[in-house]
């Protein structure tokens, strides 16, 4: 199986009933394949983190379907559920969202090792992760005591210790400066491999060049290009080119 996400006419829809329905997404079609890291760009609103988040199973879906892992991800319960977690995670935007505030680093560690490989030993699973984030020094620190950066390390360590085959990253470099934006991409795409697939959601074009293989622009829900990263400078829809010279990406 060469396809680790295939998304088929997938559409999200918000709303209804006291409110208006919104259509955050409209009929997506989208593949990530094993050994690739394809960017998912477009401006804040664009559908994005929607997208994903349905694929996932971490949010609504309204219609379509979704192949992650050869499952779908919504009609599973109970452990094969809590397998397929394992195997497909996801990176969020806020770091403070997948972070205890009553937890030290240790012990967020801790949880993701028991419940990711609870055959393993932990301790040493936490060490070496602790190694690979650079955050030996932090160990017993509580989330209100790390910097922004240093949240992002431990969020990127708690997802980094399931081994995910699938990893998805939703803007994980927003409001980070030039170098510490390489090397939060650089940590995330540490386990790049023939055997993972990455899907680097962002609107960060520049960096999305640097570390993509591939490249789907979305639109108002839409994606409306599909083109290799090697080739975003010679994008053809308008938007993608508009979005290239507000990066300056573009003469």
């Amino acid at each position: 199986m060469n396809t680790a996400l295939d998304i088929k006419a997938l559409q999200v829809r918000f709303g209804g009933l006291l409110t208006s329905e919104v259509t955050a997404v409209h009929s997506a079609d989208l593949q990530l394949h094993f050994g690739e890291v394809l960017g998912l760009i477009g401006e804040s609103g664009s559908g994005k983190t929607s997208l994903v988040r349905a694929a996932l199973g971490l949010g609504p879906r309204s219609g379509g379907s979704v192949s992650l892992l050869g499952q779908d991800p919504a009609a599973l319960r109970g452990a094969p559920l809590r397998r397929l977690r394992t195997q497909a995670q996801m990176l969020f935007q806020d770091p403070d969202s997948m972070l205890n505030p009553g937890l030290t680093v240790h012990q967020h560690l801790l949880e993701s090792a028991r419940l990711h490989q609870p055959q393993r030993d932990p301790e040493h699973l936490i060490g070496k992760i602790l190694r690979q984030v650079g955050l030996e020094q932090r160990l017993h620190a509580l989330p209100s005591q790390l910097s922004g950066g240093e949240k992002r390390r431990a969020g990127i360590a708690r997802v980094l210790l399931a081994e995910p085959r699938v990893l998805i990253a939703d803007e994980p470099t927003a409001g980070l400066d030039a170098a510490l934006r390489a090397e939060m991409v650089g940590l995330i795409l540490a386990e790049r491999g023939p055997e993972r697939a990455h899907l680097l959601v962002s609107h960060d074009l520049p960096l999305v060049a640097y570390a993509c293989d591939r490249v789907a622009v979305m639109l108002e829900g839409r994606i409306v290009e599909r083109l290799p990263a090697s080739a975003l400078r010679q994008a053809e829809h308008p938007y993608t080119r508009q979005l290239l010279r507000h990066a300056g990406m573009l003469g």
